[in-house]
């Protein structure tokens, strides 16, 4: 019985030993937890902004005339991309007009009307320097740099796969492609627009712009072989095309017999069945037409 309560004992002390050993492994701390205050960058105003804008287009022109074509790419890629966050200032900026655009410049039977003075003023500001506000749909409204100003500021600096990519885009800027639900432009036009990119990856395979190009091609081809929910190319009730497609599909056909698009043209043309189904085999074919033409403008450096 002794020995059974010494073991008990002994067991305790172990216990308590060990306890004490925990808490002095993991001290409480007693310093105050160290504080990191935020600090909010300063509003930039839109004066500021602009003006910055232009000091930095200055630069810019000032840059070129001493680049090498390549140097001059590279420029352009940093140029525009500083450029886009400036677009995104200004559009926090004046987040009051792009909300109520519509209330300034629209009377309530939406015909146009003078924006009110301080309005008209802000937008000449922006035009100074090759800006506008840019209605893209359903209400709403960006910021954004005119559709030439990198074509008006590259031309003749740039690699010529950069002036082509920079020129189409000047080109398709012009006029919005899409805006409810609908294209916005006639289907000649988006099959213009297909064939320049078309062109521009047959041209420039491994230029460092066709990753992008590829992606206009895509959406130019879906818009022009199926179009848009409010703007389609098949009428849904007896699954027929518009004449207006049918037009456009067999001039395009013949003018250009080789191309890709050809091909899933007469998928729409001759497939049998519903919307749907016509739908569904026309993306399965472009899936596998963009999949190839990624394939073959991958430079293989191995």
């Amino acid at each position: 019985m002794k020995t059974i309560c010494l073991a008990i004992a002994l067991l305790f002390l172990y216990s308590c030993k060990k306890d004490n050993e925990t808490i002095e492994a993991a001290p409480e701390s007693t310093e105050a937890p160290a504080t990191v205050t935020a600090v909010s960058k300063p509003a930039v105003t839109t004066p500021t902004l602009i003006a910055e804008f232009l000091a930095k287009k200055k630069e810019v022109q000032r840059k070129l005339s001493s680049l090498s074509a390549e140097e001059a790419n590279d420029l352009y890629d940093s140029y525009k991309k500083e450029n886009d966050s400036i677009m995104r200032q200004l559009e926090h900026n004046e987040q009051n007009i792009l909300e109520h655009y519509y209330e300034y410049y629209s009377d309530d039977r939406g015909n146009p009307k003078a924006a009110p003075d301080s309005i008209a003023k802000k937008e000449a500001l922006l035009k100074s320097a090759g800006i506008e506000f840019w209605e893209i749909g359903e209400g709403m409204v960006e910021i954004r740099t005119v559709a030439n100003f990198y074509l008006s500021q590259f031309k003749g600096h740039v690699t010529e796969d950069y002036e082509d990519f920079i020129a189409l885009l000047a080109k398709d800027d012009e006029n919005l492609y899409s805006a409810d639900a609908g294209i916005a432009i006639s289907f000649n036009a988006v099959g213009k627009r297909m064939l320049s990119w078309e062109k521009f990856i047959s041209k420039h395979p491994y230029s460092k712009l066709t990753p992008q190009a590829i992606d206009f091609y895509r959406m130019y081809q879906y818009g022009f072989l199926l179009g848009e929910d409010n703007t389609p190319t098949i009428e849904v009730t007896d699954n027929s095309i518009y004449p207006e497609n049918l037009k456009e599909f067999a001039a395009f056909i013949a003018a250009n017999p080789s191309s890709p698009t050809t091909a899933l043209i007469k998928i729409v043309t001759e497939t049998k069945g519903t919307k749907d189904e016509i739908t569904k085999a026309v993306a399965k074919e472009q899936d596998k037409l963009i999949a190839k033409l990624t394939a073959d403008t991958t430079p293989d450096y191995r």
